[in-house]
């Protein structure tokens, strides 16, 4: 196998089972690169993750002051492993880096959302055209998952480039691309979640239009 990340070869241990059952390869990654990335501690905020001794920790507390309650859950800690990842795939353009993390989240969605339906964070039209690809799209196709595109992107400039106020204060960056036949029970996906600022817009929207039943999921926190 070679690693989708660091290039280098790596053998994989084959077991009687696989060939037997012609089982297909879902290593994406070699093992040194596969332990860079950090699973989200038992200690973090239980409400979105967040590395804290608290739960909830202060952002989802000003959340909930203004009226949102988070409900969200990330696979893995923004650590310097999942940002050299993060760069390569979305900035430098790496399509096939869309794998990586493609089939644990359809595991997860299977097992903890069966009754959900993923709704993936929309990219606007100017990033698109940049990158040629909706990172989350791109995941959740890789992994086989159904999904409803139901936002818009509005805003245009990057959320990578703007500081925590201002992630915090961007308005009205999003709209509702339909309002007929919305799903009951929504699951919006995400690549990075910071703040919440991104899952909260949406879900203002939804709950706009009368939906309550809404959870988040992001691959890093």
């Amino acid at each position: 196998m070679i690693c989708l990340l660091c290039q280098q070869f790596s053998p994989l241990p084959l077991r009687i089972t696989d060939i037997l059952f012609l089982k297909p390869q879902t290593t994406t990654l070699c093992q040194e690169c596969q332990q860079g990335f950090q699973k989200i501690s038992f200690t973090s905020c239980q409400t979105c993750n967040a590395p804290s001794q608290s739960s909830p920790c202060s952002d989802c507390l000003e959340w909930k002051v203004k009226g949102y309650e988070v409900n969200h859950k990330s696979l893995y800690q923004y650590n310097a492993a999942m940002k050299a990842y993060f760069s390569q795939y979305k900035f430098q353009g790496d399509y096939l880096l869309r794998h990586v993390f493609a089939q644990e989240l359809a595991q997860v969605i299977k097992k903890d959302y069966p009754d959900f339906t993923p709704v993936p964070v929309p990219i606007s039209k100017e990033r698109y055209e940049e990158r040629h690809f909706n990172q989350v799209t791109a995941i959740l196709e890789a992994g086989n998952i159904n999904y409803c595109m139901l936002f818009k992107r509005m805003d245009t400039s990057r959320q990578s480039s703007k500081t925590k106020n201002e992630r915090l204060l961007s308005k009205d960056a999003y709209r509702l691309s339909t309002l007929s036949e919305l799903p009951a029970k929504i699951l919006i996906i995400d690549d990075i979640y910071t703040t919440g600022s991104t899952i909260i817009a949406l879900k203002k929207l939804l709950m706009h239009v009368g939906n309550s039943d809404i959870k988040s999921l992001s691959i890093a926190r």
